[in-house]
């Protein structure tokens, strides 16, 4: 009996260490509602259907992820929803990638904190001839960010039940106007199942992607419309200088300067020639921020809230928040991709590049 014990263990402990490392794919159903955040939204108010085929793995294969993030789940895939009024609302189809940071794992249990961000196309934006009455969205093609609560419920080696909640979001950072966006708030009832499981993975080690602690100098782009009626298109050009300090192996804090080229703040609607010989002080924004990034590899999610000490008049909010991407290629190049918003009030999509270099250089006597 004693023998059947140990050999039982030793084969459960064998289960436990090839189910470690999974790849596999998710089928979730998404039933919800749109919630009309604007007073004149409410006939855009809908219950709502989503499905969403993702692939899922709780591994990257990179060395410096997996062993800085225990439990970490990651997938791409595709989401489909029916926004409930199909003259009015349409449908979306959206691509999107996520991570999912774990909270709490047990044997036969775990539950997850995804977030997921992404690009969407709605069939059914505003337009002026055959669909007015969509105020929420101005153009096809709309940024996708995603907040979603998970719990895995494992049924068998291979299958587990998800349940689950959270909210979707599209909008195209005042690319095109109307820009209210469309939020929906739904449920997650889904499936997980096991393609196959990989008991000792080939993990790869990261190149050295950026210096430790050090300075970043970057510049970006962006293009917007400020109104409906007036479809005049505005190129906004940023550039800023930060000092980023590593808090651990995956968490770096920042903080610098801002500078935006912003050629709305003397535009009259209709009146092109108020930007003709517009001098730089009637439309720079020069800020101070402070920001945050988690590190995932060559990506990282960085939040960063800044603070207005010039802008041209009050036209906005003197405080602003910009959530996004970056995306580390080798030697200290970045790319990135940032929504900057005035409290819940879109300002633009904005996408740049960048260069990490040390501060050795101050260090030395």
């Amino acid at each position: 009996m004693r023998k059947l014990a140990i050999v039982l263990y030793c084969c459960f402990s064998l289960f436990q260490a090839s189910a470690q490392f999974q790849r596999g794919f998710q089928i979730n159903l998404l039933p919800g509602f749109l919630i009309a955040h604007r007073e004149y939204m409410a006939n855009m108010e809908a219950h709502t259907m989503g499905f969403e085929a993702i692939y899922s793995s709780n591994f990257t294969a990179w060395k410096q992820v997996d062993s800085a993030y225990k439990n970490l789940r990651w997938g791409t895939g595709f989401t489909y929803f029916n926004l409930g009024n199909s003259d009015l609302n349409g449908d979306v189809l959206a691509w999107h990638m996520h991570i999912e940071a774990n909270l709490m794992n047990r044997n036969n249990f775990q539950s997850t904190l995804r977030f997921g961000s992404g690009v969407g196309y709605l069939t059914k934006p505003y337009d002026l001839q055959t669909n007015r009455k969509n105020k929420a969205i101005g153009s096809h093609f709309n940024g996708n960010i995603q907040l979603m609560y998970k719990a895995y419920f494992k049924v068998s080696a291979n299958n587990s039940l998800i349940l689950g909640t959270g909210v979707t979001h599209y909008s195209n950072g005042n690319f095109k106007r109307p820009n209210l966006g469309i939020n929906i708030a739904h449920l997650n009832l889904g499936w997980y199942h096991n393609l196959y499981s990989i008991e000792q993975p080939k993990f790869k080690p990261l190149p050295r992607l950026f210096p430790k602690n050090g300075f970043e100098i970057n510049a970006g782009i962006a293009n917007k419309q400020i109104a409906v009626a007036d479809t005049r298109r505005f190129t906004i050009l940023s550039s800023s200088l930060l000092y980023y300090f590593q808090h651990n192996k995956t968490r770096n804090w920042r903080v610098g300067t801002e500078f935006f080229f912003d050629k709305t703040y003397p535009y009259e609607l209709f009146h092109p020639e108020t930007l003709t010989h517009v001098k730089l002080a009637k439309m720079t924004e020069v800020a101070v921020k402070v920001g945050h990034e988690f590190v995932f590899g060559r990506i990282a999610i960085v939040s960063d809230l800044g603070t207005y000490v010039y802008r041209p008049n009050q036209y906005k909010k003197r405080v602003y928040f910009a959530i996004g991407f970056n995306y580390f290629f080798n030697k200290g190049i970045v790319a990135q991709t940032r929504l900057k918003s005035h409290m819940a009030v879109a300002d633009f999509f904005y996408w740049s590049g960048g260069y990490r270099f040390s501060d050795e250089f101050l260090r030395k006597q």
